[in-house]
């Protein structure tokens, strides 16, 4: 970790001045991290196993339900290690995807974990009377039910709409929703969750690309324990803004972290640490110098991190390969 010094006179004069409150900030800073300090707000689920429920559960709506189900499944779930369960009446407290049915546009009120517990989190609709009435023809409404459910269901494992890019390219459709923090894959037309796309909704079938990114969060199918393998980069950023933001590359197999940061000054460190069943850094820590530890909490995606030289921080880590 290197140090951005300046020579100036009267910015030396302005550090001595503050040096004791700084002392006192920095002594309450190594004691513990505000949450504050995260960086990215990723939205991956922490588990495999996301249950869903119904909000009410109509009797005259157990053939659409099947086939949001079953649609959820077949795109989803298929190819990844992702598994959807329960789906079956919501309780007060129930947590996971809360999906309630209403004549309105379909949506989600927040991405991928944030989900968790919302109450009628999702919307969608069964009936299209008011909204969309030309889904609900009889030969339409089951193909949108599902094409709209494999869309939705990707705003609920954290994936935005793909037209809301900034490298998108300029079509007809307004951007809408919230936007990613991490682009996976190039821009893909073709996604289920691109509004532009030649296909509404990709008719419901992801794109190669789609399932890139699905793997990239979620694992490949029938492999949760390994989900993770391969190259990852992080990027390390503090809140003594004199620190320079440090870089970490690492390899992860099964559960097991190792890899060497980069200084600014030239030097290799050696890092190592763990992930348990849900992706959660455990005994993730490094010492740049006999004075210096630092130690990153919580997912491999993104957290908080505490260094006894510059303070708390942030870090975020990206699949490289």
């Amino acid at each position: 970790m290197k140090k951005i010094y300046y020579s100036s006179r009267w910015l030396a004069i302005l550090f001595l001045l503050a040096f004791n409150v700084f002392i006192a900030s920095a002594q309450n800073q190594s004691l513990q991290c505000p949450d504050q300090l995260v960086g990215l707000k990723s939205s991956i689920w922490k588990t495999l196993e996301i249950p869903v429920c119904w909000e009410s559960m109509e009797p005259n709506f157990g053939t659409e339900r099947q086939w949001v189900k079953q649609a959820a499944i077949d795109t989803w779930e298929k190819h990844s290690s992702v598994r959807f369960t329960g789906w079956v009446a919501c309780q007060p407290n129930s947590r996971g995807i809360r999906i309630a049915v209403s004549d309105i546009n379909p949506h989600v009120k927040a991405l991928g974990n944030r989900l968790n517990g919302f109450v009628k989190g999702m919307v969608l609709d069964f009936t299209f009377e008011r909204w969309s009435p030309d889904c609900g023809r009889p030969h339409r409404r089951q193909k949108c039910i599902e094409t709209i459910a494999v869309h939705e269901f990707g705003h609920a494992l954290g994936f935005s709409h793909e037209h809301n890019r900034a490298d998108a390219p300029v079509c007809s459709e307004e951007k809408q929703g919230t936007d990613g923090d991490i682009y996976i894959t190039p821009y893909d037309l073709n996604s289920v969750m691109n509004y532009c796309n030649p296909k509404w909704n990709g008719d419901g079938n992801l794109s190669p690309m789609d399932i890139q990114g699905l793997q990239a969060w979620y694992g490949k199918p029938k492999q949760p324990i390994n989900r993770y393998d391969g190259r990852w980069k992080g990027n390390l950023t503090y809140s003594d803004l004199s620190c320079v933001a440090d870089s970490v590359d690492v390899t992860i197999n099964g559960t097991v972290i190792t890899g060497t940061m980069s200084t600014p000054d030239g030097r290799k460190i050696s890092v190592q640490g763990n992930l348990d069943e849900v992706g959660q850094l455990k005994g993730f820590q490094f010492r740049l110098s006999p004075k210096d530890l630092i130690t990153l909490r919580g997912s491999l995606t993104e957290g908080t991190l505490n260094s006894t030289d510059c303070g708390c921080g942030s870090y975020n880590f990206r699949r490289i390969q």
